[in-house]
C-alpha cells in the first residue's frame, strides 16, 4: 500500500528559494502544507478563513527564519 502523501515534497533547492524570499518557491511550500493547514481551520464542521491566513502567515514566517547553514557538531 503506498502512503498518500508520496511524491508530496519539496527539494532542497525550492526550500532554499524560499527561504531567501522567491516568492514562486515560498507558492510551493504553502501548497505542500495546505491539506494539513485546511484540516486545522476547521472548526465545528466550518472553515475559519481567518485562521487559515494566520497558519499561512507563521509557515511563511517559520520559512524565512530557517536556517540553510546548519552545522552539525
Amino acid at each position: 500500500m503506498e502512503n498518500k502523501y508520496s511524491g508530496r515534497s519539496i527539494t532542497f533547492d525550492i526550500l532554499e528559494k524560499a527561504v531567501s524570499g522567491d516568492y514562486d518557491a515560498m507558492q510551493e511550500v504553502i501548497s505542500l502544507f495546505k491539506p494539513y493547514m485546511t484540516r486545522l481551520s476547521m472548526e465545528d464542521g466550518r472553515f475559519n478563513k481567518e485562521l487559515f491566513e494566520r497558519l499561512v502567515q507563521r509557515l511563511m514566517f517559520i520559512t524565512w527564519k530557517f536556517d540553510m547553514h546548519y552545522n552539525e557538531k
